[in-house]
């Protein structure tokens, strides 16, 4: 989405990020020959009155197998496309280089990480600011997530949902810690009974995450080369997520995409890629874009005005007239609050 940074305030187009624990952006501090990306915007530090670091020295940041990048630490003030304005503290982008970095579509992200005790330090966690900042309601917890494919537009509502979007078929994935790679406990990780591919079960007992930083497939190299080969076979087969309430199904219309930026320009590709991330699988909007998306906190209170936020879990709603890839669903309700 477009929100503004520092004052006056500059357009950049930011990701709502639940598969990051920090909030950063490209700035004007990268070489011009570097920080290359699509959206080509940089946040310009020195035009902001409300700008200030909190640590100057360059450090790198690792986002694990899918890339490095090297930043500062500052403050500004955010201000959402309703006029509300929020201090925040974040990394200035300062460096960073590959074909992962180039294929962004935004300049920045906000990060939406499963819970407060996984925050990086000199970065803030905007949802749970502004609940201890009094603007959002901490009986709500909710962010959720909605995508319109007919006009290509979407929304991301912070505390609170619309419950007309809620009534359908639905799937509760209940969050469950990811701990095989040491440093991601953040992701918004629950347990995947079964992954099938064509009829054929290819693992039992792994995680899955539901990234809005992501869209293809990613996960265990393994499990995404063997589901590669399959459909290399040319059968067009489904490929099944299956959870202990239930379970998604998506056919080769949903999975396999025309890619419209990138190296692969113009290619209509099966949208999965090893990442080196044992036993997970991890999607985004190759989901996302066809639920109702709603990620669950429960709110703990520790002192006035002071509140701590733990994972609870993730509901999915099929998204009407659109296709119905909740095959399977829960059967306990949807009772926000």
């Amino acid at each position: 989405g477009r929100i503004a940074l520092g004052s006056p305030g500059q357009p950049l187009k930011l990701a709502i990020d639940s598969g990051t624990n920090i909030s950063w952006v490209t700035s004007t501090l990268c070489p011009a020959d570097q920080c290359v990306h699509f959206t080509a915007g940089r946040f310009d530090h020195r035009a902001s009155s409300t700008f200030a670091f909190t640590d100057c020295l360059q450090r790198p940041y690792s986002f694990g197998p899918w890339g490095t990048m090297q930043v500062e630490s500052a403050s500004d003030v955010l201000t959402a496309p309703s006029g509300s304005a929020q201090p925040i503290k974040l990394f200035l982008a300062t460096y960073y280089d590959g074909d992962s970095f180039k294929q962004l579509d935004w300049d920045g992200g906000i990060g939406l990480p499963c819970s407060s005790a996984y925050i990086e330090g000199r970065s803030s966690f905007l949802f749970q600011d502004l609940i201890s900042s009094g603007r959002l309601d901490p009986t709500h917890p909710y962010v959720a997530f909605d995508w319109n494919s007919t006009d290509r537009s979407g929304t991301c509502q912070m505390g609170a949902i619309d419950a007309s979007k809620t009534r359908g078929p639905g799937l509760f994935l209940p969050w469950s810690v990811y701990s095989r790679l040491p440093g991601v406990e953040y992701i918004w990780s629950t347990e995947l009974k079964s992954y099938s591919v064509g009829g054929e079960t290819l693992a039992n007992n792994l995680s899955f995450a539901l990234d809005s930083g992501s869209s293809q497939f990613k996960g265990d190299d393994k499990i995404m080369g063997q589901t590669l080969a399959l459909i290399a076979r040319g059968a067009r087969p489904d490929v099944v997520l299956g959870f202990a309430e239930g379970e998604i199904t998506l056919g080769a219309g949903l999975y396999s995409l025309l890619v419209e930026e990138g190296p692969q320009k113009g290619q209509t590709v099966p949208q999965f890629s090893p990442l080196g991330l044992p036993d997970l699988v991890l999607v985004g909007s190759l989901v996302m874009e066809h639920c109702y998306t709603v990620y669950e906190y429960q709110v703990v209170q520790c002192g006035h005005e002071v509140y701590s936020l733990a994972p609870t879990g993730i509901w999915l709603f099929n998204r009407p007239g659109g296709p119905q890839i909740i095959t399977r669903s829960s059967s306990r309700p949807f009772n926000p609050g």
